[in-house]
């Protein structure tokens, strides 16, 4: 009983069924594309700490031995030394805090990068998704077709052996079959494709899906989604690298203290002249620097950083425009799939009236085989392309909440 519980593990797990919020959630934990997204989040979090880390003196250590030759009164011919040195920038013309600022909104900007790109992942996800059902809702009315087109030719031929028949009335159907056939493997390749697409993203098998769906649009309030922001975050950090570059043509003043301590070995001593070399010595510095001249290049640097700021703030007004224009087109997406929904409906209903007919009026000779198949086809295209109707208005609404600046994972039932 053991053995067989173990061996239909395997068999349970391929066989369960995910829902579109679990494929999104795994994908947000284990897609490693977004994992690169988390990691560059947490490296311009250690950046702006780097920044802080600036303000605060710094404290060094170092040591030496010198070899002299020849030893003389002031150069003994071995030199230990050790020092050690704290020192701190007093004034930089505001240089710190500019960059400290560019580094947060770099960081501001990571964060917006990694939440755009979880939402393209989601958005590539709900396709997959709703894509598998697209093809597998073709197969299965394919597949009905095939069945059909067997029972058929079963039929022709028991009236061939009774010569009621011809030929070639069965050929048709068997070349019709055979297409069928044919569509039906090449709809399951578009179906595999589409599982491995949504395995990729995911990190789940894609072999068994639930019926999940996507909230009916109401009210929804439009705001602007992660790419403008992203392009703004980079726009102001551009102004303060620009701020850090200008600030080098102000006063540098650091102050710094060093205290070091010597040993010799192998001294020249005169006798009676003690205290020429020192064993230890202490230095406090005060240090202004300025420039003064530099040929412009400071200045054109910034202006340089700062037409990248300007360019970027043009990106952004263009984003803002094109999300607005996806915004409409996804609205009108909706309308005409709501009113294609009612077309394909009402087509199906159509064609499945038509096919009862002519079925019925082909078994019993009154239509040949070629009004038949043409039925035949337009009952199996009419239920395929109700399906798919309904998948890609699904589809639609997810790719209306993304941009509309919603993320779409949060509009499942």
């Amino acid at each position: 009983m053991r053995t067989i519980l173990l061996m239909s593990i395997p068999f349970l797990l391929f066989a369960q069924h995910y829902g579109l919020r679990t494929f999104i959630d795994h994908a947000n934990k284990y897609n490693p594309m977004i994992h690169s997204k988390e990691m560059n989040v947490q490296s311009k979090a250690e950046e702006i700490e780097a920044a802080k880390s600036d303000f605060w003196p710094t404290v060094d250590v170092g040591a030496g031995h010198t070899m002299t030759t020849p030893v003389t009164v002031i150069a003994p011919g071995q030199t230990t030394s050790a020092s050690a040195m704290i020192g701190m920038d007093l004034y930089d013309g505001g240089r710190r805090g500019a960059v400290l600022n560019a580094k947060s909104f770099e960081h501001t900007a990571s964060i917006f990068e990694k939440r755009a790109f979880e939402k393209s992942v989601a958005l590539t996800i709900i396709n997959s998704y709703y894509s598998i059902k697209k093809y597998k809702a073709t197969l299965y009315a394919l597949q009905k077709r095939s069945e059909e087109l067997q029972t058929q030719m079963t039929r022709i031929k028991g009236f061939m052996r009774a010569g009621l028949s011809t030929s070639e009335e069965f050929e048709r159907l068997r070349a019709a079959y055979d297409n069928n056939a044919y569509v039906i493997e090449n709809t399951k390749l578009a179906i595999v494709q589409a599982q491995e697409d949504l395995a990729l993203q995911s990190g789940l098998s894609a072999k068994q899906l639930k019926n999940d769906h996507i909230r009916e649009p109401h009210h929804v309030r439009y705001e602007p989604y992660e790419k403008s922001k992203i392009l703004h975050a980079h726009a102001q950090a551009m102004q303060e690298q620009a701020n850090a570059v200008s600030s080098g043509y102000l006063p540098q003043v650091n102050v710094s203290d060093q205290l070091s301590v010597y040993n010799y070995n192998d001294t020249d001593d005169v006798p009676g002249l003690t205290g020429i070399l020192p064993d230890h010595q202490n230095r406090l510095m005060l240090s202004v620097n300025m420039r003064l001249f530099d040929k412009g290049k400071m200045r054109k640097d910034e202006e340089a950083l700062k037409y990248q700021k300007l360019s970027l703030e043009s990106q952004k007004i263009y984003a803002d425009k094109e999300q607005r224009m996806n915004f409409r087109v996804a609205e009108k997406r909706l309308k005409t799939l709501r009113a294609k929904e009612k077309s394909t409906k009402s087509a199906l209903k159509a064609a499945r009236s038509t096919y009862s007919t002519v079925k019925k009026k082909f078994e019993v000779g009154l239509v040949d085989n070629v009004t038949y198949l043409d039925a035949l086809t337009e009952v199996t295209l009419s239920q395929a392309r109700y399906k798919e109707t309904l998948y890609d208005y699904e589809i639609a609404k997810s790719i209306y909440y993304y941009y509309a600046g919603k993320s779409p994972r949060e509009y499942i039932k």
